[in-house]
């Protein structure tokens, strides 16, 4: 099963939750891959692989676009095998790829028909996709045609998830086969007021009461991205915060619930 994590507005912890969601479907026995599809290489950079990202020898620019030796069959080259879950990281080159995929006829499907053709097998890809929208946005809803939205409970946020909203009812209406489902919102950095019911209300009734799901305002979700990893991987005592045991626990299981109901969608 594949899941985008989208949203075409920066700054709501869609790379955040790639990784957490990542790291809660692993800790869950799964194997997992992370497509880091986003040019800026936030999930790539904040797992630590830098050296990748800025020197890293092929790139998803040479897959996706075929313009060198690499082609739409060899996805696999790209995959880095971490300790918690694998990679497709990003890469700086990647910033060429929105012109070249917008002048190809099928640019916007080549993200799915390279992870058709991955020979590696994987319970689960998590893709991050770009915050803006266009061919590698586009592309990561065809491929994965699952989409768990995390946002900001707030008036900007919700705007942005109506405009979201309507790029998927277009590329059902331009792709008759591709029926893509909505997985979840994700309501990120949520403080100690909690949600105004205004807003609970509206995402209640976009999504369904139990398909909304709240991250708290907390430091220690930064604190296990500083450390590279998941909430699952990171050890708080090592990484000198020992007071982030608790709300890691806390944390861990929101996590969880998100990727039970992944893998109840992929029950069905």
């Amino acid at each position: 099963m594949r899941v985008d994590v989208g949203m075409q507005k920066g700054g709501v912890g869609k790379t955040t939750t790639s990784i957490n969601l990542a790291g809660a479907l692993a800790d869950r026995g799964h194997d997992v891959l992370a497509v880091d599809a986003d040019p800026q290489g936030g999930l790539t950079l904040k797992l630590g692989y830098r050296e990748q990202y800025r020197e890293g020898e092929y790139a998803l620019y040479d897959v996706l676009s075929e313009m060198g030796q690499l082609s739409l069959d060899d996805l696999d080259e790209l995959i880095v095998h971490g300790d918690e879950f694998d990679i497709v990281p990003s890469h700086i080159r990647n910033f060429r790829l929105e012109k070249h995929l917008y002048s190809e006829a099928r640019g916007v499907e080549a993200l799915k028909i390279a992870l058709d053709r991955l020979t590696a097998e994987y319970d689960y890809v998590v893709i991050d996709s770009p915050p803006n929208l266009g061919p590698l946005a586009d592309g990561a809803l065809l491929a994965a045609e699952n989409v768990l939205f995390p946002t900001h409970a707030n008036t900007i946020a919700r705007d942005s998830l109506e405009i979201l909203f309507d790029e998927i009812d277009t590329l059902e209406d331009k792709f008759d086969d591709v029926q893509i489902s909505t997985v979840a919102a994700v309501l990120n950095e949520v403080g100690q007021d909690g949600v105004s019911s205004e807003m609970r209300t509206w995402f209640i009734e976009a999504f369904g009461e139990d398909y909304v799901f709240e991250i708290p305002d907390w430091a220690a979700v930064e604190h296990a991205i500083e450390y590279r990893t998941s909430v699952f991987a990171y050890d708080p005592d090592d990484a000198g915060y020992p007071w982030d045991a608790d709300k890691i626990d806390q944390l861990r299981t929101k996590y969880s619930t998100i990727a039970e109901q992944v893998e109840s969608l992929n029950d069905d």
